[in-house]
């Protein structure tokens, strides 16, 4: 796992202390679907299909965005895919490119672990939860990146119901569940 860390810490990223965790959050809980709203450099996406258990969606219009900086990742993102592909055996992510609101309006499969990190502002995180959480289970696992470096995401995070908590660093990633079971063997792999 040290050695492909290594390899998908490439490019710059703010997801790099949660790397290990969502490794263990998928050999933990055996998901079918994860789907990865904002991608990046693909620190994230790369992270989900390191136990090649289901399939993972990346889904990003690779353009950038105020937050993250204007750039065009894409093609950076798919040549180191290639290269985990050759190297690591990868072959379960699906990129998407596209805007979130207009990919949700064709998106009919169910979602156990959903990762919202796109734009950061209050307005933002709302409508990225609010199109995307629908499809979502009582047992599915929703992701926030940055509840510790932006306000708004924080702001969000701390609305939802019980059954959440933040792990620090690396910006903070909110994990959030409707599922008492489902938290408690959260609560266990960060033990």
């Amino acid at each position: 796992m040290i050695e492909y860390l290594n390899k998908i810490k490439k490019y710059p990223t703010a997801w790099i202390g949660h790397g290990e965790f969502a490794i263990k959050l998928v050999e933990t809980l055996n998901p079918t679907i994860i789907v990865d709203l904002g991608v990046d450099y693909g620190f994230s996406t790369f992270c989900f299909a390191y136990p090649q258990i289901g399939n993972v969606y990346g889904i990003d219009w690779f353009q950038g965005d105020i937050h993250a900086g204007h750039r065009n990742t894409y093609e950076l993102v798919l040549d180191l895919y290639n290269e985990l592909k050759s190297e690591f055996g990868l072959s379960n992510i699906k990129f998407i490119k596209g805007d979130f609101n207009e990919i949700v309006k064709i998106w009919s499969t169910p979602i156990d672990i959903l990762h919202i990190d796109g734009l950061h502002t209050y307005d933002a995180v709302k409508n990225d939860y609010e199109n995307w959480s629908k499809f979502c289970k009582e047992e599915s696992i929703i992701l926030f990146h940055d509840v510790e470096e932006f306000e708004d995401v924080n702001r969000f995070f701390n609305e939802l119901p019980k059954n959440k908590l933040i792990i620090s660093g690396s910006c903070g990633l909110g994990v959030f569940t409707k599922s008492n079971e489902v938290f408690e063997k959260i609560k266990n792999i960060l033990k």
